[in-house]
């Protein structure tokens, strides 16, 4: 009798104290901890993968690597253990994670608990907490789901980003929709209570008449494009993976260490490499996380290696060397030229990259030159002037891009051919003629959606030109023409994108 009134005791206070502090108890929020390199990894990825077009996985990339990315997760007992359970694209690839609970008069936070089994069929992961933690662990529902269930769905969404308690209430719309083509789960739940992003991982929970919260499913989708509808794995799904969580261990965390062994400039020569239906169907899987591209395409290779030792050769990749095949074909550069003295030129140059090696464009310029008469007799009365012109052109060039790293170093020589007036104050304007020769160094920058490109080149400028005035710093050419000829010599710097 007496071990019945204590036991009694003990179920009444668990009870009150559920009562009073709600579901903070049992519901908290999860911060995924990668290291340094991992996330540098991750980095590396989200530029190559967004240059090969995959730019959902590279946003989700961007998102894991950065500080402050988390989910929600409910706290279960399973053979006297407690954990978490929560989605697996919450904590994605890491090894361990942070559990916060935001309680009505504390935080209570526990740092590097380890992940222990995941599961990418039903989009599920278990944390482990530390034996001293005292939270409350929530029962799975053992009954049949049905339409019109009252249901409560609580987690930490986002709120000016970062994560904020919300507890909303609705019904099961279907209690097990049919399919769902971004998932392998056979138990899906569809509810009518809000959730948002930040919600993933959170419980769907149904409240007895006891007063008790037992898990329906995780909180895992939302459709944004329909109103009221939230997705759950159900506890279908749940019961089987939970049952066999400690024989499936952390395989997305292996993932990543093979990831690890190659940059993602070299996993993007490698998918150039595979053949194109290959590529296709890559670009077509619906992806659970944001590696699957890269596993997959690591897959097809080696496939093909196995089958056809000599196709080995052509995914091999030296870390220094000439690429052809550039993935950023159009520039945008604009340049500035000093001819060593007062003569200057600014100018705009809008062209495209074939085949690796050459590149032509057009050329738009202001020329500003310091000018004065030929003749001593005007001379004096018109004394230096500075004169300005407008020049429009073409050019072409050739360039042999080296890439370094994940950088590209571009020696090139181009030559521009332009016409264009020119005018002083006090002097009638001209039609001048200009050709550049430019030979210089590129170096490029990626970044997710271009190149940065900052140059240095040397400059060699004619100019042809029928006014009879004198062009200080130019050296004027002899010949039996009609027109003055003028060479001069500088050196100039250009910045712009290629896209």
């Amino acid at each position: 009798m007496k071990r019945f009134l204590f036991a009694a005791i003990i179920l009444f206070c668990t009870l009150h104290n559920l009562s009073a502090q709600g579901l903070r108890h049992s519901v908290c929020y999860i911060e995924p901890k990668f290291t340094d390199a991992e996330k540098t990894m991750m980095e590396d990825y989200a530029l190559y993968m967004a240059r090969a077009g995959f730019l959902s996985a590279s946003q989700a990339l961007t998102s894991y690597k950065s500080e402050g990315t988390f989910g929600s997760g409910v706290v279960i007992e399973q053979n006297g253990n407690k954990y978490i359970l929560t989605n697996l694209h919450v904590i994605a690839y890491a090894k361990s994670a942070t559990i916060t609970f935001q309680l009505h008069e504390k935080t209570l936070r526990y740092a590097d608990c380890q992940v222990i089994a995941t599961s990418q069929t039903c989009d599920l992961a278990v944390i482990e907490l530390p034996k001293e933690c005292e939270m409350i662990p929530l029962p799975l529902f053992s009954e049949s789901t049905t339409e019109d269930m009252p249901i409560v769905a609580a987690g930490f969404p986002a709120l000016a980003n970062k994560p904020s308690w919300q507890m909303t209430r609705g019904f099961i719309s279907n209690a097990r929709v049919e399919s769902l083509e971004s998932t392998s789960a056979s138990h899906i739940i569809q509810h009518t209570a809000a959730i948002d992003p930040g919600s993933s991982g959170g419980p769907l929970l149904f409240k007895g008449e006891d007063g008790k919260y037992r898990i329906l499913g995780i909180n895992t989708w939302k459709a944004f494009y329909r109103d009221g509808v939230g997705l759950a794995i159900g506890t279908d799904d749940i019961t089987t993976f939970l049952k066999d969580m400690h024989h499936l261990g952390t395989k997305d965390a292996e993932d990543l260490e093979q990831i690890k062994n190659t940059s993602g400039e070299d996993w993007i020569y490698i998918f150039k490499q595979i053949p194109d239906s290959s590529q296709k169907q890559i670009k077509e899987i619906k992806w659970r996380l944001p590696f699957d591209q890269t596993l997959r395409t690591m897959a097809v290779r080696d496939s093909i290696i196995s089958t056809n030792a000599k196709q080995s050769n052509k995914f091999k990749r030296s870390a220094t060397h000439v690429d052809t095949d550039l993935e950023r074909r159009n520039e945008i550069l604009v340049t500035y030229d000093n001819y060593f003295g007062p003569n200057q030129q600014i100018g705009l140059q809008i062209g495209h990259s074939w085949l690796g090696y050459i590149s032509t464009g057009v050329r738009f310029a202001a020329l500003i030159s310091n000018i004065m008469a030929m003749d001593e007799l005007h001379r004096d009365e018109l004394g230096y002037q500075n004169r300005g012109g407008v020049l429009f052109g073409l050019y072409v060039g050739a360039q042999v891009p080296i890439s370094i790293d994940k950088y590209t170093l571009v020696p090139r020589i181009t030559q521009s051919a332009g016409a264009g007036p020119m005018k002083s104050g006090k002097v009638d304007g001209g039609f001048n003629i200009v050709t550049d020769t430019r030979i210089g160094l590129d170096w490029r920058i990626p970044f997710s959606f271009c190149d940065l490109a900052i140059g240095l080149h040397y400059n060699m400028n004619w100019l042809w030109t029928k006014d009879q005035m004198s062009i200080p710093a130019y050296k004027p050419i002899e010949d039996s023409s009609p027109l003055g000829q003028y060479l001069q010599h500088g050196i100039g710097i250009s910045l712009g994108i290629m896209m």
